[in-house]
């Protein structure tokens, strides 16, 4: 892709963070459930926090398919969000929905290992860890 390209889809998808900020915010400062069963008892329905929920991991799966296709170029893309802790506050969710659907958000979490990949052969080159 081009260096034009890569920066118009990486600029979208900012747009479409940061017009999603409250759902940001709800999910790293109010998400509290240890487990799918008391995500699902505590977010029932099509809550709010239900909508801030899905709203932050699709945004994160959709940024999976596109920097795993090549769509948007990884090192941009880790230089401006950084999804793994969002993956480590809900993934025990997750796994528990996986039960029903095996492969959700599969890409948001293959997105987060690459992000932790990433990040420590930037702190091997330097020596410090970026985050």
């Amino acid at each position: 892709m081009s260096p034009t390209k890569n920066v118009e889809a990486l600029l979208k998808m900012y747009e479409i963070y940061d017009r999603h900020r409250d759902s940001v915010l709800w999910f790293l400062e109010d998400l509290d459930a240890g487990s799918y069963e008391e995500y699902d008892q505590k977010y029932a329905g099509a809550s709010s926090s239900r909508c801030h929920f899905t709203t932050v991991c699709g945004f994160f799966e959709l940024s999976g398919v596109l920097v795993n296709s090549r769509l948007i170029d990884q090192k941009l893309y880790f230089d401006v969000f950084n999804p793994a802790p969002f993956w480590e506050k809900c993934r025990v969710i997750v796994e528990g929905m996986r039960n029903h659907r095996p492969h959700i958000y599969e890409n948001f979490e293959s997105l987060s290992s690459r992000r932790l990949e990433w990040q420590k052969k930037r702190k091997d080159k330097r020596g410090v860890a970026k985050t």
